[in-house]
This record gives structure tokens, C-alpha cells and sequence, in this order.
């Protein structure tokens, strides 16, 4: 499974997820409702950086 990161800029914080996938509590990543969850900059693919990022703003 393939994480697509993103830059929450409502918290300050990277952020990931993982397209498709289905969670033990039900929900499902979809395009229309992504389910963002906190990582960390360590997190990021080699040669990729916070700059390179696309901003979402994360709801809690």
C-alpha cells in the first residue's frame, strides 16, 4: 500500500494516508473522504521534502 503524504497546515504536522484502504473502526479512504493520519518528516520518501508537500487541513 502506497501512502500519499500531505502537510497539514491547520496543525502544523505531516500528515499521510493510504488510498482505499479499509480501517478496523469501518471507515474507508476514499478521494472524497481521506483519512489523514499524523507522521512524522522521518516519515517522507527519500529526496522528498515538507516544501514539496500539497497543504490539506485536517479535521479532528
Amino acid at each position: 500500500m502506497d501512502r500519499v503524504f500531505a502537510w497539514d497546515h491547520h496543525h502544523s504536522q505531516v500528515v499521510y494516508r493510504i488510498p482505499g484502504h479499509q480501517f478496523d473502526d469501518g471507515r474507508e479512504d476514499s478521494d472524497l473522504s481521506p483519512v489523514w493520519l499524523p507522521a512524522e518528516e522521518s516519515d517522507l520518501p527519500e529526496g522528498v521534502s515538507v516544501e514539496d508537500l500539497r497543504k490539506v487541513s485536517v479535521k479532528k
